[in-house]
């Protein structure tokens, strides 16, 4: 623990990963072991793929009065790598404090844009939990790694919390979170880091002036101007060997996103996709898998 007991963890995910429940289980492994905690979201206008945040404040001295936003977090866990380009995670990371991220890449091609005074962990969450859960849903597997990186808590702590939270399910998610806490591969602070240069992607949207000059109407199909492909974790590639072009994956797409092409095939516009996987569980082909996302 630090000085003065108090340990803020700020969670980076994407709606429908299950930061927030990953949230919730910290704080229960905490208060599992005695000590005061808290978990609670960042409320918005968000949906399945949309970033959000989640929060926790552990204390092991007595009750947590605030109940503000962590803004300066002692440690940072990013469920999602496609976040890494979207939002600074490493804004108000406390020095000497830790980074944990779930990446396909290894901790040498990571560390020179994300290392810095603070401890760097990363783990392939991802492939961990479609081997052990059968899905992309990294939220228990990311809490072995976070264990493994701080020490928190005892990974024991979380048997009960997860065995109440998933019932039957139980074993799957405690399994992924033993292989994360095993496989997490940890760098330690970064004496002098140079200032971070990943490439923060952002939009320039008109402001209300240009797009409401005295009218509350404006132009429809006004969504288009939304990146919403910036919130997906994995994205349709499609095989046309096996295609029989069918349009099932036209159909079914419930963005709008597949767009059929000249010769009778389709094709994903990754500017709109979300990720979501329906075209793929929907093609009787098998002609369409969904890649994980790397960047």
């Amino acid at each position: 623990m630090q000085k003065d007991s108090m340990i803020e963890i700020r969670w980076h995910g994407r709606g429908g990963q299950g930061a927030v429940t990953s949230a919730e289980l910290t704080a229960l492994a905490a208060i599992h072991e005695g000590k005061f905690a808290q978990a609670f979201p960042s409320f918005g206008p968000e949906r399945r793929g949309a970033p959000v945040l989640a929060f926790n404040r552990i204390n092991q001295t007595g009750h947590i009065r605030v109940r503000a936003a962590v803004n300066e977090p002692d440690i940072v866990i990013v469920l999602d790598p496609g976040l890494l380009y979207i939002t600074d995670v490493t804004s108000g990371l406390k020095r000497e404090g830790t980074l944990v991220i779930n990446t396909p890449k290894a901790i040498n091609d990571i560390k020179p844009e994300f290392g810095g005074p603070w401890r760097l962990a990363v783990v392939n969450a991802t492939a961990i939990a479609r081997e052990a859960l059968g899905v992309p849903i990294v939220n228990t597997t990311m809490l072995g790694a976070l264990v493994r990186a701080t020490d928190i808590f005892a990974l024991e702590s979380l048997t009960e919390p997860v065995k109440e939270r998933f019932g039957a399910r139980a074993g799957s998610n405690l399994d992924a979170c033993r292989k994360a806490y095993e496989e997490v591969i940890i760098a330690e602070p970064v004496a002098a880091a140079a200032k971070r240069t990943g490439i923060t992607q952002t939009e320039v949207l008109p402001g209300w002036k240009e797009i409401l000059p005295g009218c509350p109407v404006i132009e429809p199909g006004n969504a288009s101007q939304y990146r919403t492909g910036d919130w997906r974790s994995q994205h349709p590639v499609y095989d046309y060997s096996k295609c029989n072009k069918c349009g099932l994956c036209y159909i079914f797409c419930p963005e709008g996103c597949v767009e059929p092409k000249d010769d009778g095939y389709f094709t994903a516009n990754l500017y709109y996709c979300k990720g979501c996987g329906i075209c793929s569980a929907e093609c009787p082909k098998d002609a369409i898998t969904m890649v994980e996302e790397t960047q």
